[in-house]
């Protein structure tokens, strides 16, 4: 059973990563630059920034340059959104003991006028696949929506969130088997991580933020 229900979840949440793949800790500032592709796939956690989870689908980063990568970011008419977009990442880690996951991924914009226009468009989108209960990213980004509930077979529980920080919008899909393994502590500490992460790529730093420098 757990084999089917890692299936379901990795298949939910790691497109994005195949779209590309087919295609080709202190106070933060407040810079707000744009990314380029190598800053957005370092943006992106390794396995170093995650202890006590591994990698289930590894980093990629690549250029949103055609309708086809257009529409699987923004999948509505005339691919409302995107506009201004640049380049999309994407990562999946599994904890530890295999009974949860958390898929990243995030969009690039020219600049920060266009991230602010794309931000509910995008929400919009991703809520109405979501959970119906809100939840809570605590603090993260400039704006931060989250939802939980039922994501699939045999019980299995999901947090869908969405943070914008400058010119990005950044994308966290946790879940886990069962409602009381998912933990809502952690889904916050990597909303922080994500977060802090692409601060540190606007602000002109290499991305080095790990989740113990984020932990309450």
């Amino acid at each position: 059973m757990r084999r089917q229900w890692q299936w379901y979840v990795r298949a939910a949440g790691t497109g994005l990563g195949a779209v590309l793949l087919a295609g080709c800790g202190g106070e933060q500032a407040d810079t707000a630059a744009p990314l380029d592709q190598a800053q957005v796939r370092s943006v992106l956690p390794d396995a170093k920034a995650m202890p006590g989870w591994k990698t289930a689908e590894k980093p990629s980063a690549g250029a949103l340059d055609t309708e086809f990568k257009k529409s699987s970011v923004c999948p509505n008419e005339g691919n409302k959104g995107c506009e201004g977009s640049r380049f999309l990442g994407s990562v999946t880690f599994e904890r530890a003991d295999s009974d949860a996951l958390a898929g990243l991924w995030m969009v690039a914009y020219e600049d920060e006028q266009a991230a602010e226009a794309a931000y509910d468009v995008l929400w919009k989108d991703t809520a109405r696949k979501a959970g119906k209960e809100k939840a809570d990213l605590g603090s993260a980004g400039e704006e931060r929506d989250a939802l939980r509930g039922a994501v699939g077979p045999q019980g299995t529980q999901g947090i869908t969130g969405q943070i914008r920080v400058g010119t990005t919008i950044l994308r966290l899909d946790a879940s886990a088997r069962h409602e009381d393994q998912l933990d809502k502590g952690f889904v916050k500490d990597i909303a922080a991580l994500f977060a802090h992460r692409a601060q540190q790529a606007q602000n002109g730093e290499t991305p080095s933020a790990t989740l113990g420098d984020v932990q309450s």
